[in-house]
């Protein structure tokens, strides 16, 4: 304990407390905190130097008139301190005014846990007579807290008497190590809204940018650019920005080439969270995939499915808009209780990349060694049991004089289920069916030009592509009858139940020109779905509405704005 404070004391007793609690509290420096002075003061109570009653009405009266004393100076001279303050002072009165409005919303008990609060009590009475609290309010909580807090130290003091001199050398390092932490709050609060202020003034620099042009800055973010670009995930990237990157509104910035004022990400890796970081209120995820979809398609399905849905629900919830292209999606994200933005808009289909042409099918059966006259039916997907690929196999040996072609690899590579059992499958097959591995996309159109009937017999899906692009082909397309395509497609399709029913369905395409004409119409009607133009309409309304919605959310232009609307 200081000596210069217990002289003081012991000269003046109840006279050099009482001062010594004011002057600090309103914002003179004394070498020792007021809580510790009211610990000495019932410390000196224990003693029998002062009368415990007189110390607590003398440290309470103390304490209240100083944090009145605040308070009032700065409710009635707020407004002057406020005009003259330095300009890189980042407080306006219309801040305060939103402050208040919180306050007085139901922030009060804010304001007495930062009155009982050690350190930042006096502060207390400065912000709040700053955002002019009524005084009605103001005085009982300062007045309760004074009485908590004087009461809770000095009586402290009293019953620890007999310790004092082991809890005045504790305290004594605890000065140190309390404004150490004070210190290193203040600088962290400090650091935090420095890095606040630059972000909304380049938000400001953002949004008068939109507003001038009206571009949307388009960043899109797909990790299967680098790995896995055998499957839908990457096809539907790749016609997406080629779709979009025509569009006038819309200035393209793909994976790491640079910024933009809106992010679509179709993948959910580590890339996905790392560039979104900085997109927050404008992050965008097209939901590819679903818990589900990991059924028979990773080893372990089973026993992971938890751990995916956990993980896919972060993924989820990271974006602010999810786009569900299918119902079935919709659902799946929904059931998992994720909270963001949930649009449904489907994958759209370039008809005029996998339109069918002679040369085309010619370059196709060449590669595939299919003479011109013999039937080609045609298979495509990763190798693995939710796709199938099994199935398909069983329909190559009962129709032995048809030729079988299936297009796919494992983009997971060892991480995909079934790869030993898949595999032996593959070597004892029949000679009329043909595994060519994964292919790259632009490989892909004389491929479906080859062949005369697609067979699609997936286990699970969520709004593929690949029959669709089959169908912008002209093959007739015959799927398994699985749930998710009654929901997704509202025009008729060709469906089997099992391995039998592809088999009878196949035979009499090739036998049928009847049957085939009509499933060709089919496939027509089925596509129509999936209008590239009316999907691309869809999508620059969500990045319009996206924007729209981050910037009325966030009017850096003047705080005031943010409640005029309250």
């Amino acid at each position: 304990m200081p000596p210069q404070i217990v002289q003081l004391i012991s000269s003046y007793s109840y006279l050099a407390l009482f001062l010594l609690i004011y002057l600090q509290e309103i914002g003179v420096p004394i070498p020792l905190p007021n809580e510790l002075l009211m610990l000495f003061a019932g410390y000196l109570s224990f003693k029998g130097i002062l009368f415990f009653p007189a110390v607590l009405l003398c440290v309470i009266i103390a304490d209240f008139t100083g944090t009145i004393t605040l308070y009032l100076l700065f409710y009635f001279c707020g407004n002057y301190l406020m005009t003259h303050k330095p300009r890189w002072i980042p407080l306006s009165n219309a801040t305060l005014d939103m402050l208040q409005l919180k306050v007085t919303q139901g922030g009060w008990w804010a304001v007495f846990l930062c009155r009982i609060t050690p350190f930042i009590r006096g502060y207390t009475s400065v912000v709040s007579g700053l955002l002019r609290l009524k005084p009605k309010w103001f005085l009982p909580i300062a007045g309760i807290s004074s009485i908590l807090v004087c009461g809770t130290y000095v009586t402290l003091g009293e019953i620890s008497g007999s310790y004092w001199n082991e809890i005045a050398t504790k305290l004594n390092y605890f000065r140190y190590e309390a404004l150490g932490l004070v210190l290193l709050v203040i600088s962290i609060f400090s650091i935090t809204k420095l890095s606040t202020v630059l972000k909304e003034k380049k938000k400001a620099k953002e949004k008068l940018q939109y507003e001038k042009d009206q571009f949307i800055r388009l960043h899109m973010v797909s990790e299967t650019a680098w790995v896995t670009q055998g499957q839908g995930v990457h096809t539907a990237y790749i016609e997406l920005m080629e779709l979009l990157a025509d569009d006038p509104d819309i200035i393209l910035t793909v994976n790491g080439k640079g910024k933009g004022n809106v992010f679509h990400s179709h993948t959910y890796g580590p890339y996905y969270f790392w560039k979104g970081w900085a997109y927050k209120g404008r992050r965008i995820l097209t939901a590819h995939v679903i818990p589900d979809s990991s059924k028979g398609t990773i080893p372990f399905w089973k026993q992971l499915l938890p751990l995916t849905s956990l993980y896919l629900k972060l993924v989820y919830s990271f974006a602010d808009v999810v786009i569900a292209i299918s119902p079935t999606v919709e659902k799946a994200i929904k059931d998992l209780g994720v909270k963001s933005d949930i649009v449904r808009i489907y994958n759209p289909v370039l008809t005029e990349n996998w339109a069918r042409t002679p040369e085309n099918r010619e370059t196709g059966r060449k590669l595939l060694g299919i003479k011109p006259n013999e039937k080609l039916i045609l298979g495509v997907g990763q190798l693995q049991e939710r796709k199938g690929v099994e199935d398909f196999i069983d329909m190559a040996v009962a129709m032995p004089d048809q030729k079988f072609v299936w297009v796919g690899g494992r983009p997971w590579g060892m991480f995909t289920e079934g790869i030993q059992r898949i595999n032996n499958r593959i070597e004892n097959a029949p000679a009329n069916i043909f595994f060519t591995g994964l292919k790259a996309i632009e490989d892909m159109p004389p491929l479906y030009a080859a062949a005369d009937i697609f067979l699609f017999p997936s286990y699970q899906e969520n709004c593929p592509l690949a029959p669709l692009e089959a169908a912008a082909a002209g093959l007739p397309v015959v799927y398994r009858d699985i749930k998710e395509y009654t929901t997704l497609y509202r025009a008729p399709y060709l469906r089997a139940t099992d391995t039998a029913e592809f088999i009878k369905i196949a035979q009499r395409l090739i036998a049928d020109p009847d049957y085939y004409r009509e499933s060709v119409k089919i496939s027509c009607q089925l596509i129509a779905e999936f209008d590239k133009e009316k999907i691309k309409n869809e999508l620059i309304g969500l990045y319009r509405h996206t924007l729209d919605k981050y910037f009325e959310e966030n009017k850096w232009d003047s705080v005031s704005n943010i409640w005029a609307k309250h």
